[in-house]
């Protein structure tokens, strides 16, 4: 199935010298087909800014990205993110799911004390398949979850390519509805900060910070 639209895949906070100290601060998002009408382009940066990080530079920061695709059967294969200049170049497909889980372990203040993170990134096209953290539509509804599990009382944002945003919280069944303002492409961002203490590649962090995002086109 061809795609002529943008797709925004996950936000990060709370990273210094990567992100800045506030929620929503940059994404990993994907824009539809390109080339031949079969890939799309996986970009890092601030969507609602229209700002885009290249390689080399603050890009190749994001480590490995994995990528899913699901055909117009339902058959998920996984498939290659090469990475081009300012983007990586991904496969488009009926569902496409994206997961950066291999960032390293960050140091962040808060209060003027340092923390440790292990970030991951998430992000959705279509509605198969499932990620750690993960936003569904079905209709003019939203659910979050994280690992299988709904998230009540987390927050939402939605946002358009000309900076107009939305922001919302879950229900105790961690579903929001919700309004867009006119046509176009919307990309839902959520975050969900894990109290999880643990160790990636030799170095040990006291909490996860997730983040996914999910496209709409009305």
């Amino acid at each position: 199935m061809r795609y002529s639209f943008s797709f925004l895949i996950t936000t990060i906070t709370l990273f210094s010298a990567l992100f800045s100290n506030q929620a929503f601060a940059r994404s990993l998002w994907i824009e539809g087909d390109v080339l031949d009408g079969l890939h799309s382009k996986l970009y890092f940066g601030e969507y609602g800014e229209n700002q885009r990080e290249s390689s080399p530079g603050e890009l190749d920061h994001i480590v490995s990205p994995s990528v899913s695709v699901f055909d117009t059967e339902g058959v998920e294969k996984e498939v290659t993110a090469e990475k081009s200049g300012n983007h990586f170049v991904i496969p488009s497909g009926k569902t496409v799911l994206v997961q950066a889980p291999n960032q390293p372990v960050d140091e962040i203040k808060r209060d003027g004390k340092s923390i440790f993170v292990k970030p991951y990134f998430y992000a959705r096209l279509g509605t198969e398949g499932s990620m750690p953290l993960d936003i569904k539509q079905n209709g003019n509804k939203l659910s979050l979850y994280f690992r299988n599990k709904p998230l009540a009382d987390a927050s939402i944002r939605i946002i358009a390519s000309n900076g107009w945003e939305r922001r919302l919280r879950t229900n105790e069944n961690g579903e929001v509805t919700f309004t867009l303002p006119g046509l176009g492409i919307y990309i839902v961002e959520a975050e969900y900060e894990n109290n999880q203490p643990g160790e990636f590649e030799g170095k040990a962090y006291t909490r996860e910070i997730h983040t996914a995002t999910l496209s709409i086109y009305q």
